[in-house]
């Protein structure tokens, strides 16, 4: 393939990185309001040209309107330099929570808070009425005395000053919710929930992959980074059309390198046909919960594994992580594994027959990366430990355990108590962890 060739075809996946990069950034959000009042505000001008001042003082109260020039300019500007001061404050206070966030918790749930849509909208806001202000005295021009005073724009924009100040009150206290721990580790458990019941698994379905699939042709990656998406019903349709069967390699969790295996065919694809399929895959450079629900498990473990640091040493978040890590694997074991996509109809019906399998971490191993990291940290403390060996006994006694699920939680339990029985030197502490085990899980 030629070089201009090349250039043409990472056209549209240079797009997308940049609208990502564009859309999650924390100041796409107040730029966009910020233009939006730019255009109100030329309204607001366009209709003071038609006398709109006229009209609303037949309607409203007499004292609403403002009738003097120089303290219509006066307020304008005063409001204008209140409001820049709050915004400055405000952001200054997102990004001290941004800090405080990655130091005590994890570097990786900063995405997840520069997505707080409520302070973009504030931030927004306050950008937004600063600019209404300053075109409003831009365009006060009381040495013409044809021009009357746009009484009107000024009230609204001495309102939206009001609207502000009330947004900063609202403001003050998300930001105070937004640093706590129990409220990151809440929405952090609640966006993975909602992808473990709703997300991606909602098309997979329980056939296998042929067994003969380590034989088949193996694809490279031409992208770096982390599979944001994948397009399965274009990815589909190429699949009956060409009449292939493709198995992923790679799972949104791993971070694929450029020209490393990331799918495997049953037969060999023509140039055109795996572009086609290399361009159904989505990538990006950030892990969120948005993406895939393991990601919400990682971040939820980090935040254990670093409140139990010596630095740190906070037990109860920890205890509290591992309550939502078990309502999140009850969930994750009700989950298909096999990664076999199923097309359906809206009965829920298959329509076709299963082409496409993705790479699923499945509940076995996803069990034992999350209890490594926390045993590392918590193996002297026997309160986390047992809290450990109980959130083991509820996944047990889950009606919808299969055998395999109760083989990796039996294991994991066991590998608690080894660790109890080398670090515990309190033969008290250490009794209690062997009398949970022994009345649970032998």
């Amino acid at each position: 393939m030629s070089k201009p060739l090349k250039k043409v075809k990472k056209i549209p996946y240079q797009f997308n990185l940049f609208y990502e990069n564009i859309v999650g950034s924390i100041a796409f959000v107040p730029a966009l309001i910020g233009a939006l009042f730019f255009c109100f505000t030329g309204v607001l001008l366009y209709a003071e040209q038609y006398g709109i001042t006229k009209w609303m003082e037949e309607r409203l109260i007499s004292f609403v309107l403002i009738k003097d020039w120089d303290v219509a300019v006066s307020l304008l500007t005063t409001l204008v330099g209140a409001l820049i001061s709050l915004m400055v404050f405000s952001f200054s206070m997102v990004m001290v929570l941004l800090n405080n966030a990655a130091s005590n918790y994890s570097p990786r749930i900063i995405p997840n808070l520069i997505a707080n849509k409520f302070h973009q909208i504030v931030l927004g806001t306050y950008l937004g009425t600063i600019i209404l202000c300053l075109i409003l005295v831009m365009n006060m021009t009381p040495s013409q005395p044809k021009i009357p005073l746009p009484g009107f724009s000024v009230l609204i924009g001495i309102s939206m000053g009001i609207v502000c100040l009330v947004l900063f009150v609202f403001f003050i206290h998300s930001v105070s919710v937004s640093v706590q721990v129990q409220r990151i580790s809440e929405s952090l458990f609640e966006s993975t929930i909602k992808k473990l019941k709703k997300g991606l698994v909602d098309h997979l379905g329980i056939q296998a992959p042929p067994e003969d699939w380590k034989n088949w042709h193996n694809y490279a990656s031409n992208r770096t980074g982390f599979i944001k998406k994948i397009k399965l019903d274009e990815l589909q349709k190429i699949a009956e059309e060409e009449d292939i069967k493709i198995k992923f390699l790679a799972n949104n969790t791993d971070f694929v390198l450029l020209h490393t295996k990331l799918f495997t065919c049953d037969r060999e694809l023509e140039g055109g046909v795996l572009d086609m399929v290399l361009s159904t895959i989505i990538f990006t450079n950030n892990e969120l919960v948005e993406n895939d629900p393991v990601i919400g498990f990682k971040q939820l473990t980090e935040i254990a594994v670093k409140a139990m640091s010596p630095g740190i040493n906070d037990p109860s978040t920890a205890i509290t992580v591992i309550d939502y890590l078990t309502l999140l694997f009850r969930e994750k074991m009700k989950n298909n594994e096999s990664g076999a996509v199923v097309t359906s109809d809206n009965g829920h019906k298959p329509v076709s027959e299963i082409r496409i399998w993705l790479d699923i971490i499945g509940f076995d191993y996803l069990l034992r990366i999350v209890l490594v990291s926390i045993r590392q940290y918590s193996n002297q403390d026997m309160v986390v430990t047992l809290k450990m060996l109980l959130m083991l006994r509820h996944l047990s006694d889950a009606e919808h355990a299969t055998s395999n699920q109760m083989q990796a939680i039996r294991r994991e339990a066991h590998s608690v108590l080894v660790d109890a029985k080398e670090y515990l030197k309190n033969p008290e502490d250490l009794g209690q962890v062997v009398h949970f085990y022994e009345a649970h899980f032998l």
